[in-house]
């Protein structure tokens, strides 16, 4: 019941609620309460708006046949199915080894789409398909049986010079097994129809998943605050001696609680030494008191992903050197997220982030200078921040993770983009280790390792979504704290699991390791 009180506050009409006050100076970004606002039901992406994808892609390419593949049938049908994101955005189809072919004359335009015909004996296993009828009633349309697919598309090819696709043919013209079952159709079609010309649209396709829809940008903020939740849970309920797949488990029961499909990708939950590592995933290790644990999870709502980073201490108290670091990180992050405007570019947020790490480095002793390098190969230099900071700075989101957005397929922002920004330091005890062992390296490593030494094993990534739209830009992940004395106050209120936790089972893996 403990999670009952802080869910009712979050959902608090937002019109009820004053916007916070006091950081937006140092953010220019739209305040945002930190209570996750009362949301009508989310409306199903439209009929319509699938069909004017369909046809932004349709005008865009010329005449010939285009095909688009989903996702194939998994080889069980216990193990889990993923729609191939291209064909869920141009046809919102949720089955598996279905199809769409469109020949385009023209201004005449001919869809077709096939699907798995309905069957009784598979549906008690696999649950109830659509079938031809209820795929033409959910799209509007033509659609058939997915086995005829291979006769209407060896009929059409021969009608045509060009066919176009979202995926590539293979290099090699064997039919391999190692081929996808559609790179398979393709390879087979190329032997027949030796003069087809075989275009791929999957750019075409970025650039028009990069500018999201009203529709999109609700799932992406539904995702987002059901992300948000689940990281004050895990703030909450980290304690010294838990185990970080105790917190792994919270963060993924509470997106899954709250209506989310699951994690949108494999969650990282990094103490200590372990959250210098990028992509860290064991998710194994138990938490001690003075490390940070840095979370790097976030929830998949309506295919939309989330993507939000937070770092906070195992014990609830940052130590000094643990906040130096943590500020550089939320500084840098704030200097790019002001920079984000109609026109603006990665270069000049990442420039703006980079410029803080670098003078924040070099403020405790971690590189020499802002503008310092080192030899990451004998004869090469490169800055020195990127000892400690190895990453991009963001990147887009939408039905993937990492997903095309209007600010890297135009070149710049404008209304219609969501994004994170994610700056990080990572002071990893082997940080030189690899270096080449020549003069220069030498010298930086003897003038750098007393500070490296002091700092080590401290890692914080910070990353926000943030959603530009006609009403300007919003931090749509504000209920998540960053603030250090925010993040504190958070994690001195009782914990979810605090009452239920049975500690005595977590220590099995204490001996055993899990093996």
């Amino acid at each position: 019941m403990r999670i009952v009180a802080p869910l009712l506050a979050f959902f608090i009409a937002a019109c009820a609620a004053s916007p916070q006050q006091g950081s937006t100076a140092a953010n220019p970004a739209r305040a945002v309460d930190v209570r996750l606002p009362a949301l009508p039901t989310a409306a199903p992406i439209t009929q319509a708006e699938y069909a004017a994808r369909r046809s932004a892609l349709l005008d865009s390419i010329g005449d010939g046949v285009l095909v688009i593949f989903g996702a194939p049938s998994p080889a069980a049908d216990y193990l889990p199915f993923v729609q191939l994101a291209d064909f869920r955005y141009l046809t919102g189809i949720m089955e598996p080894s279905a199809a769409y072919i469109a020949v385009k004359n023209g201004a005449r335009v001919n869809e077709h789409l096939f699907v798995l015909d309905r069957n009784p004996a598979r549906e008690v296993w696999e649950g109830a398909r659509l079938g031809p009828d209820g795929a033409r009633a959910r799209t509007g349309i033509n659609a058939q049986s997915i086995q005829r697919f291979d006769a209407v598309l060896d009929s059409l090819v021969r009608t045509t010079t060009v066919l176009h696709s979202t995926i590539a043919p293979p290099i090699d013209r064997s039919l391999s097994s190692n081929h996808s079952h559609a790179q398979q159709i393709l390879s087979r079609i190329r032997e027949a129809n030796p003069d087809l010309a075989i275009n791929t649209v999957q750019n075409l396709i970025r650039n028009q998943r990069g500018l999201k829809s009203t529709a999109e940008l609700d799932r992406i903020r539904r995702a987002v605050y059901i992300s948000a939740l689940a990281h004050r849970e895990a703030m909450r309920s980290t304690r010294p001696g838990m185990n970080e797949f105790e917190i792994r488990a919270l963060m993924e029961y509470t997106f899954r609680r709250y209506g989310a499909e699951g994690p949108a990708y494999g969650s990282i939950v990094g103490s200590g030494p372990n959250s210098t590592t990028l992509h860290y995933q064991a998710s194994d290790r138990f938490m001690e008191s003075g490390e940070v644990l840095l979370i790097d999870a976030a929830a998949s709502y309506g295919g939309y992903a989330a993507d939000v980073t937070r770092t906070f201490p195992v014990n609830g108290t940052f130590t000094p050197d643990q906040r130096a670091i943590y500020e550089i990180v939320l500084a840098a992050q704030r200097a790019a997220a002001a920079l984000i405007r109609e026109g603006a570019t990665w270069g000049e947020l990442s420039a703006a982030a980079s410029t803080e790490l670098a003078n924040g480095l070099a403020r405790l002793g971690l590189i020499d200078s802002p503008d310092a390098t080192y030899e990451p190969v004998a004869g090469r230099t490169q800055p020195q921040v990127r000892l400690f900071y190895m990453h991009g700075l963001g990147h887009g989101v939408g039905l993937a993770v990492h997903d095309p957005d209007i600010s890297q397929t135009r070149g710049s922002f404008a209304p219609g983009s969501a994004v994170t920004i994610e700056p990080g330091i990572y002071v990893r005890s082997d940080v030189f280790d690899y270096l080449p062992d020549t003069p220069a390296n030498r010298a930086m490593i003897q003038r750098l390792r007393p500070a490296a030494e002091r700092y080590r094993n401290i890692g914080v990534r910070i990353e926000d979504v943030y959603i530009f739209d006609g009403n300007g830009v919003e931090r749509v992940s504000a209920a998540a704290p960053q603030e250090i004395d925010e993040i504190e106050a958070l994690m001195r209120e009782p914990g979810l699991d605090d009452a239920s936790r049975r500690g005595d089972m977590v220590d099995w893996f204490r001996g055993n390791r899990g093996r």
